[in-house]
């Protein structure tokens, strides 16, 4: 539950109950929950190891999967899971979430409270887990699903840290050179005469410009970096932004292939919880992430909407995956729909999780090439004056 954290909050959530349920499925009476604990969560601005992370709405998540399925009273089961929790934000909001479930709310309206944490598709695919008394399997894929995002984010995290770290210390160390070591070198050349070489010229004249005109890069690049946070934060910026990633070589199949794979998983929860599949279709495209794939899944909400099929509707959404759309199409026809997605997500994880493998070891000899131009660069700027001294000697 108290994992390491992270600020980032969630797209999906608790498990949701209605006030009964046929026989098999899990107990959903309140549970006696003490009145002085309902409170709401505190809102406001928290040290980053307070906030509710990805791995707290997981294990929550999972806790909630396991007494479900033992048929724990649900107010009693929550009241348990907050008096064990360290985070008092955590631990407030499970208590506010109980005491709303013993006063007789579902557990989606519970949620809605907390959307900012865990997120409308959560809440709505638990809404539907209500309606259609399939809570026990609904929360356990939940489960599962926050599981392996959690575990392709740190796959995507190992694999950039060589590269990040070696790309930071080649700066360090290239700044050291043109800043210190080079300007030292080429005034002792002029003074002897030695005309300097033009990798000495380049390296000596660009560490001067950066010393002299350092507030002017220092410009430019926050400038810049500005200029493509606004306008990522854009609709329109973000969806070009996005189509651009998945062209890029490596990186988009890479992106592809994750988003295909939440995309199929989200798809077969919430049809397999009983939503009606346009409806489904919309919130699995929003539970990706992606600006362009949920309006791409919007056309096709709209196409199914005018009674076209699912195969046909899915057509023209080009990021997707052949191989996608060919079985949702199959499953759809076969009336199954809710395993076929299920299947093939778990095709697409496993592709991802190659690709993720792939592109590291794709990064560490493009980051060793950079590095080796790079010292070859300085290395040449030092030594060619220097054979050049040696040779006027002789």
């Amino acid at each position: 539950m108290t994992t390491p954290n992270q600020s980032r909050s969630v797209d999906f959530v608790i498990p949701s109950v209605g006030q009964s349920m046929p026989h098999g499925h899990a107990v959903i009476q309140a549970g006696p929950v003490a009145k002085d604990r309902r409170h709401a969560a505190r809102q406001g601005p928290v040290w980053s190891f307070q906030r509710i992370t990805d791995e707290d709405i997981a294990g929550l998540t999972r806790e909630l999967s396991v007494m479900v399925d033992a048929r724990v009273p649900l107010a009693r089961g929550l009241l348990s899971i907050a008096e064990q929790e360290t985070k008092p934000q955590l631990s407030e909001m499970i208590h506010d979430i109980a005491a709303q479930v013993e006063s007789g709310a579902t557990m989606s309206d519970a949620l809605t409270r907390y959307q900012s944490v865990f997120g409308e598709v959560y809440i709505e695919t638990m809404r539907a887990a209500e309606k259609s008394g399939n809570l026990v399997a609904v929360t356990g894929e939940l489960a599962d699903l926050l599981d392996r995002q959690m575990d392709l984010r740190k796959q995507l995290r190992q694999a950039m840290t060589y590269p990040v770290v070696v790309l930071a210390t080649v700066c360090a160390a290239f700044g050291v050179f043109i800043g210190f070591v080079i300007p030292r070198f080429a005034g002792q050349f002029k003074n002897s005469g030695v005309e300097l070489p033009l990798a000495t010229r380049i390296v000596q004249g660009f560490g001067e410009s950066v010393r002299h005109e350092w507030w002017a890069y220092l410009l430019a690049i926050v400038s810049a970096i500005f200029a493509v946070v606004t306008s990522v934060r854009t609709p329109g910026g973000r969806v070009a932004f996005e189509r651009m990633l998945m062209c890029i070589p490596a990186i988009g199949p890479l992106t592809v292939s994750a988003v295909t794979a939440r995309f199929l998983r989200v798809m077969s929860i919430t049809v397999g919880s009983g939503l009606d599949l346009v409806e489904a279709v919309i919130i699995s495209g929003r539970a990706t992430g992606q600006h362009a794939f949920s309006h791409d899944c919007s056309k096709v909400a709209d196409r199914l909407s005018k009674g076209e099929t699912l195969a046909e509707a899915l057509a023209s959404v080009r990021s997707l995956p052949v191989f996608a759309r060919r079985m949702l199409g199959a499953g759809h026809d076969s009336a199954d729909l809710s395993r076929a997605a299920l299947l093939v997500a778990k095709h697409f994880d496993r592709k991802a999780s190659m690709l993720t493998k792939s592109v590291s070891s794709l990064i560490e000899p493009i980051m060793t090439v950079l590095m080796a131009g790079l010292v070859l660069l300085v290395a040449l700027s030092v030594f060619l004056p220097m054979w050049q001294l040696a040779r006027i000697g002789k």
